[in-house]
């Protein structure tokens, strides 16, 4: 099953999202290295502000339930069908799904590590 965060609203998703991509470059690569080997970063403040993007990306969607290899299973059988029908569009689809897929499994592996790890004990619910 896949990792979600809480329910969250709108405003604290965003705000989540400008915090992280506030940080330096330098601090985001560490928490994520850090978090996949299990430990929270040094700096407590960059700690809590992965945690919470983690959160607010992995949101109790339908898309961050959906087993990572469906869409390229998708993206797949559409190619298929393409070349079999010979219909360009739906190649086109294809290839827009497997970049999709792609996108998302990218996404879900940088931020499950943070999310997994304890949620900080400085920010509220």
């Amino acid at each position: 099953m896949a990792v979600t965060g809480p329910e969250l609203p709108p405003d604290r998703r965003a705000r989540a999202v400008r915090a992280y991509h506030a940080l330096p470059a330098e601090d985001r690569r560490e928490a994520v290295g850090l978090a996949r080997q299990g430990r929270r970063h040094p700096d407590e403040r960059v700690a809590a502000v992965a945690w919470w993007y983690a959160a607010a990306v992995l949101q109790p969607r339908w898309y961050n339930r959906v087993p990572v290899v469906v869409l390229p299973l998708v993206a797949l059988a559409l190619e298929v069908v393409a070349f079999a029908v010979d219909a360009w569009p739906v190649a086109l689809l294809g290839l827009v799904t497997l970049l999709v897929g792609a996108g998302l499994a990218w996404q879900r592996a940088s931020t499950t590590p943070l999310l997994r790890l304890m949620r900080p004990a400085d920010t509220p619910e």
